[in-house]
């Protein structure tokens, strides 16, 4: 899978400020249920250039997010192209997103174990957990 495939087609959650403690995990676009929320990149780690038109095509709080995220310096190119740096088996630019998945009791809306919606997640939802915060384990400092 390129880099815009990936963003396009796995990339579902930003940080942002919680209501319920901290910083939580929030959808961006709709979520169908059973969809892998923190699918790691396995392509190369690097720089790769999505065009403006393959920017366009994105959901606009996707195209939103990756814009407030990536702003390289003068080294790069003079073109309407947008670079974004993705890290072999690091979830789009978070190594540990899921630690920030809040408890929701009986409003969970992801699994702890698979890392997979459990129900349909509407834009602009939190991602909630029923087992409360990820402990910090070896398989969340990957």
């Amino acid at each position: 899978m390129d880099a815009y495939g990936y963003i396009l087609n796995k990339i579902f959650v930003k940080l942002k400020p919680s209501r319920i403690s901290g910083i939580g995990a929030f959808a961006i676009k709709d979520i169908p249920i059973n969809i892998n929320l923190f699918e790691p990149w396995t392509g190369d780690t690097g720089t790769y250039s999505i065009t403006e038109d393959e920017m366009l095509s994105l959901p606009k709080e996707l195209y939103k997010h990756i814009k407030e995220v990536f702003t390289f310096g003068p080294d790069f190119p003079k073109n309407s192209d947008t670079y974004i740096y993705l890290i072999n088996g690091c979830h789009w630019i978070y190594t540990t997103p899921y630690y920030f998945v809040n408890s929701g009791g009986d409003k969970s809306n992801m699994d702890k174990d698979s890392l997979m919606s459990t129900s349909f997640i509407k834009q602009g939802s939190e991602i909630l957990s029923n087992y409360g915060r990820y402990e910090r384990t070896d398989r969340n400092l990957l």
